[in-house]
């Protein structure tokens, strides 16, 4: 019974999550099939064909392939258990992960975005996703090196979230595929609330847990005692 009573939603949702960032990518990978030689047909490459040996497929091919060990990567690198058990693992994968991203994933990215099937909307909202990505790494990697840890681990966090970025638009497309439904707001909205909104939802818990904090610190206890001296000398 202690063990059913310990399966809370905050102990399953970091599970439930992993699974389908795996079950995602999983789908990804499988559709290689159509990228490798290129299916003009195919629904990402319909229409693309005018342009792809044009340098869009250097961009194309990159992100195939980083895209996936990013995800993978950051799902065992943001893992807490892993980075105290294993520290110099956790720093050999960090590395790597740093390079993938910076040199490969937001590269690729920012140039795929020029060429967004939904108009300039979606390209700058691409684009601003791709910049923002790098930069939450490069905050990422700078704090490391200075060993501010605890930020350092708040800006790898961000970085996590804006990759997932890539599965949240998947799970918006596969919905939208199966209902029909044609216009193409809802996928202009998706380049933007795809990063935008789970990165608003994880500042806000950040915030919350940060002052859950120091509600529970000994200065804001002292604090709340200074003040209700205050008023009793008032009163």
């Amino acid at each position: 019974m202690k063990k059913l009573d310990s399966i809370t939603l905050p102990n399953l949702l970091p599970f439930v999550t992993a699974l389908l960032i795996l079950r995602v990518t999983f789908a990804v990978v499988l559709n290689y099939r159509d990228y490798l030689p290129p299916n003009f047909e195919s629904d990402f490459l319909q229409d693309r064909e005018q342009y792809f040996w044009k340098g869009y497929h250097w961009a194309f091919y990159t992100h195939l392939a980083s895209g996936p060990m990013s995800l993978i990567l950051g799902m065992i690198l943001i893992s807490d258990r892993f980075r105290l058990k294993f520290p110099k693992w956790h720093r050999g994968l960090g590395r790597i992960q740093a390079v993938n991203v910076l040199f490969l994933v937001a590269p690729s990215g920012l140039l795929m975005a020029y060429r967004a099937m939904t108009g300039p909307i979606a390209a700058v909202g691409f684009a601003l996703l791709a910049i923002t990505t790098a930069a939450c790494m490069a905050m990422g990697w700078r704090t490391a090196v200075q060993r501010r840890f605890a930020e350092h681990r708040r800006w790898m966090q961000r970085c996590f979230v804006l990759l997932c970025s890539a599965v949240v638009v998947r799970v918006i497309g596969g919905l939208l595929t199966v209902i029909d439904y044609g216009p193409a707001w809802p996928y202009q909205a998706a380049a933007w609330g795809s990063w935008l909104v789970p990165l608003a939802v994880y500042e806000f818990s950040q915030r919350s847990v940060r002052r859950a904090g120091w509600l529970a610190s000994p200065r804001a206890a002292e604090a709340r005692q200074m003040h209700s001296s205050a008023g009793r000398a008032l009163t």
